[in-house]
């Protein structure tokens, strides 16, 4: 954290006055949100009226770099204010996240009960000085309540022992056990992007980059049928069942056979960027994904192999998991600015529906197949940086519902409550909403003994 996020931030944030329907046109007004303070805070209010501005659509590239966290055996003696970085909420009380101290260099996972107020450290006490002198990261995965799954690994770097150490509790993290995953039996140049994943109690997986060779990049995958006491080696460098081609970014599967690889394409390939699996893992192929559709979209976008194109991992937005959304990013090649689709996929990746985003660079989020939110660059010379649009039909149109001065990643939990993990000039704080997005409040994360 720099120096001056000691100080007071003003987090400006653009709501609607005049809500009658989700996602409808309405007057903004601009709230400008008080400072996290490192003492127990509360919100004041400044309202100023400014009228609509007109909605753009021309992209912004923006990049971030985030170095690696020192974890050590910090103990919390007081309430102390914190930085979320990750959040998952479970209903409108209970959630777990990642969290670091402002200034400091420690992370570490908590738990709130309140709505995110209220913060608790419930990393595992063996992790923390497993883990000392370390540069890891973390990575967790939050099912419900009371399960969750942690892991640390050290990034760009052969971990020191030949072996990741997962950590899953079973009772709202009041105790802990761990299981371990050699890495002792494939090749591998370090240990990166780790992500751990879980279908239900039972079915889950462990991901992650380690190694890349100009256009192709190797990666592990591990899966669990009992919880993550047990772990099988399904893909490795020295394995053939999933091609070396193309990048990979994560993996996601939606019961113990059915699972997908997503990642980047290839100059020879540029239209490799899913691969799929139905007998879990032991197999795979390659998607063919439909063109993208939408206005003034440029011709062989997936056949020009000068277009680099990179697929997130697919979000199931329901309990069945037959629902699924991805972003499709690309640039470079003939393309005078980046573009971005949502690619929709209603019936477990039979077939897939695409729709255009208004920017390449932003964050989306889903609740259903309908409701949808993306945060993203105003255009150059707009009063405020940023802005959120929403969606009523699943990302075929957008409007702006807000206005605001810092980025937000946002998730949520109902078509109206929502909570931001919000950026601003390098200081996070986190935010509220219970109308859909068009007004926020500002939560100061405090994190009790």
């Amino acid at each position: 954290m720099k120096e001056s996020s000691k100080h007071p931030i003003s987090l400006f944030i653009l709501v609607c006055s005049l809500v009658t329907a989700l996602f409808s046109g309405c007057q903004v007004q601009v709230y400008d949100l008080q400072p996290i303070i490192p003492t127990v805070p509360s919100a004041t209010f400044f309202q100023t009226p400014t009228p609509l501005l007109a909605q753009t659509n021309a992209p912004r590239a923006e990049g971030t770099s985030t170095p690696p966290i020192h974890l050590a055996p910090t103990k919390i003696v007081q309430a102390t204010s914190v930085d979320l970085i990750e959040l998952v909420m479970i209903d409108g009380g209970i959630g777990w996240g990642v969290a670091q101290v402002p200034g400091g260099m420690d992370k570490m996972i908590v738990r709130t009960t309140d709505g995110g107020s209220q913060w608790k450290n419930v990393t595992p006490p063996e992790a923390i000085y497993q883990n000392a002198e370390k540069n890891v990261e973390p990575s967790a995965f939050f099912l419900d309540a009371n399960r969750a799954w942690l892991l640390f690994s050290e990034p760009d770097k052969r971990p020191s022992e030949n072996r990741i150490t997962v950590w899953y509790t079973t009772d709202g993290a009041v105790s802990w056990q761990s299981s371990e995953i050699p890495l002792d039996n494939f090749t591998l140049q370090y240990f990166n992007n780790a992500q751990i994943g879980f279908v239900d109690s039972s079915i889950g997986w462990v991901f992650a980059n380690i190694g890349k060779n100009q256009d192709r990049e190797f990666i592990s995958l591990f899966t669990t049928y009992d919880g993550g006491l047990t772990w099988s080696l399904m893909v490795s460098s020295d394995s053939s069942n999933l091609s070396s081609m193309g990048g990979k970014n994560g993996v996601v599967f939606r019961n113990a056979t059915e699972g997908w690889v997503s990642g980047s394409n290839t100059r020879d390939e540029p239209d490799l960027l899913l691969w799929q699996t139905s007998d879990g893992g032991n197999t795979w192929k390659k998607v063919i994904l439909p063109y993208p559709e939408g206005v003034d979209v440029p011709a062989g976008l997936l056949s020009d192999g000068q277009i680099r194109c990179s697929l997130s991992v697919p979000k199931f937005v329901d309990f069945q998991l037959q629902y699924a959304w991805t972003k499709l990013s690309c640039s470079g090649g003939t393309l005078t600015e980046p573009i971005a689709f949502v690619y929709w996929t209603y019936d477990t990746g039979k077939s897939w529906r695409t729709m255009r985003l208004p920017k390449a660079d932003g964050n989306l989020a889903f609740y259903g197949i309908y409701q949808g939110w993306y945060s993203q660059l105003s255009e150059p010379g707009s009063s405020f940086e940023y802005e959120i649009l929403g969606t009523a039909d699943g990302g075929v149109n957008w409007n702006v519902i807000s206005r605001t001065a810092w980025d937000s990643k946002l998730q949520f939990i109902t078509a109206a409550v929502g909570w931001g993990l919000v950026n601003y000039q390098g200081g996070r704080a986190l935010v509220k909403t219970e109308d859909g997005g068009y007004s926020w409040s500002q939560i100061f994360p405090m994190v009790q003994p």
